[in-house]
């Protein structure tokens, strides 16, 4: 089985521990956002965040405690158990559409429509936002 796991998980450590730092851009930058944004901070992530390469499936709430737009992999999971949540995912989901070409307009859009006021993007980032924080493959934004 360690065979197994070790060949299936992505390129990041295979034993992670809170004390240690990371290698992973993913985990740095879930880090930055525990540690440098409001807790009221309210982000938008590529909604196919958990299966980019090198992201290993960790959990942006999770890890960065903080709340973002539906993500289009895991909460689908949650969907189908709270149906009631259905009719704001899909709406959440809809306006996240095409977010590998996202500009300025549209995360304004994202913050007047939901209160988006972070977004956590592609290093570098689309022009017009204000980044304080990026390592060679994202960067925290907030939304002007």
């Amino acid at each position: 089985m360690f065979l197994v796991q070790w060949e299936l998980i992505d390129v990041g450590a295979h034993l992670e521990m809170p004390q240690m730092s990371s290698a992973n851009p993913w985990l740095q930058a879930f880090e930055w956002v525990r540690k440098n944004t409001p807790q009221d901070a309210y982000f938008a992530l590529d909604p196919q965040y958990l299966a980019s390469p090198g992201e290993g499936f960790h959990s942006f709430r999770a890890l960065a405690e903080r709340s973002q737009l539906s993500d289009g992999i895991k909460d689908v999971a949650v969907v189908t158990q709270v149906p009631t949540l259905a009719a704001a995912w899909q709406q959440q989901q809809l306006a996240q559409a095409g977010w590998l070409h996202f500009q300025l307009a549209d995360f304004e859009q994202l913050k007047q429509k939901f209160g988006v006021d972070w977004v956590l993007v592609d290093y570098p980032a689309a022009a017009g936002l204000a980044c304080p924080w990026h390592n060679d493959a994202l960067t925290a934004c907030r939304i002007p």
